[in-house]
């Protein structure tokens, strides 16, 4: 038997005050040494009504052979639908709030930058791809994936930058994890916590 914690939001639209999507935390096993997150994101999808989508997706942390807690983040992502509108850094937020306090105080993030996400498709105030006379609009995202990156990294060594990338978008991160939004901007989204009590499973 392993014991997990399973915490459930709902986000809505600040300004339309309709629901955006239900997000799902469940911690497994967390311990000072090893733990692992998993984020499930459902949400109403905008190019079919009446159509719900699921979105997961795992991150891990251990202890390294140097006493160090990492947590080597895998690619990191969320619907087109719901991007760009703060849901990401909210998320990373709560993982920071969840963590034990032994781990949130400790714990380093480590990552790759890649120019394949460098450019994603441009999306309208209710989620829906911005059309062009070529199809899908396109924007440039690498100084905004950047940005949200590094508001949850301190510098492990002092006078090294927590991250690096060129002018493609190629590089990597690796930084001490700081709470990214410790007070949620209320502009973007509204939240509701229906937290459940710890459970177990097989």
């Amino acid at each position: 038997m392993k014991s997990y914690r399973r915490i459930p939001y709902r986000l809505f639209c600040a300004t339309r005050k309709t629901p955006l999507c239900d997000v799902v935390l469940s911690f497994s096993a967390p311990s000072c040494s090893h733990g692992r997150v998993t984020i499930t994101t459902t949400y109403p999808d905008p190019l079919s009504p009446g159509t719900v989508r699921r979105h997961a997706q795992s991150q891990s942390w251990f202890k390294n052979n140097q006493g160090e807690l990492l947590m080597c983040v895998g690619r990191f992502s969320l619907p087109d639908a719901l991007k760009r509108r703060g849901i990401g850094s909210w998320i990373w937020s709560m993982i920071h709030r969840h963590l034990p306090e032994p781990v949130r105080n400790r714990l380093i993030l480590k990552g790759s930058l890649s120019s394949t996400d460098a450019f994603v498709p441009k999306t309208d105030s209710e989620g829906r791809p911005v059309l062009g006379s070529e199809g899908p609009e396109l924007m440039n995202q690498v100084a905004l994936r950047n940005r949200f990156w590094n508001r949850m990294l301190a510098p492990v060594t002092m006078g090294k930058p927590a991250l690096w990338c060129d002018d493609k978008g190629n590089g990597a991160f690796c930084g001490l994890f700081r709470n990214p939004a410790p007070t949620p901007s209320p502009r973007h989204i509204l939240v509701e916590c229906m937290e459940c009590p710890l459970q177990t499973s097989a």
